[in-house]
């Protein structure tokens, strides 16, 4: 078996494809099943995939694991590497295709919501929050 020199192993690195296509699902912490599921449901307008259980379904196909949690009420951390000190960082980017409608439907449905922001190239975005706490952004080419 022959050795590949640094210089090779280097440029075997570089010229490799990603290994990880994308996310399947994500999995959201919360307090109580049935309440999240409802609000998902009726705020955002994701489907179940069963009737029973905690799996969404998003305009994308992509699923999202609602998941009873014990020991940790939000998905949220802290950092100081996003907007200044002790910032309360979300865990997840939705994209959407009617930004407009969605900040109405948390708005109207009491979620905590912060304005529509144009960010020129990197589109409108704004932040909410869901009855748990979970912090999400939302984004709109």
């Amino acid at each position: 078996m022959s050795e590949m020199s640094a210089e090779q192993t280097h440029s075997a690195k570089k010229e490799m494809k990603p290994l990880l296509k994308g996310v399947h699902c994500n999995y959201i912490p919360v307090a109580d099943l049935e309440r999240a599921k409802e609000w998902y449901m009726r705020v955002l307008g994701l489907r179940a995939f069963r009737p029973d259980g905690g799996i969404l379904i998003m305009g994308s196909g992509q699923w999202l694991f609602l998941i009873e949690s014990k020991d940790r009420p939000n998905a949220n951390f802290t950092t100081d590497c996003w907007e200044g000190e002790n910032f309360e960082m979300f865990s997840l980017t939705f994209e959407t295709e009617d930004i407009v409608a969605l900040h109405e439907s948390l708005r109207e449905n009491g979620a905590q919501v912060e304005p529509v922001t144009d960010y020129g190239g990197c589109g409108l975005q704004f932040r909410f929050k869901d009855p748990d706490g979970n912090k999400f952004n939302v984004w709109q080419r």
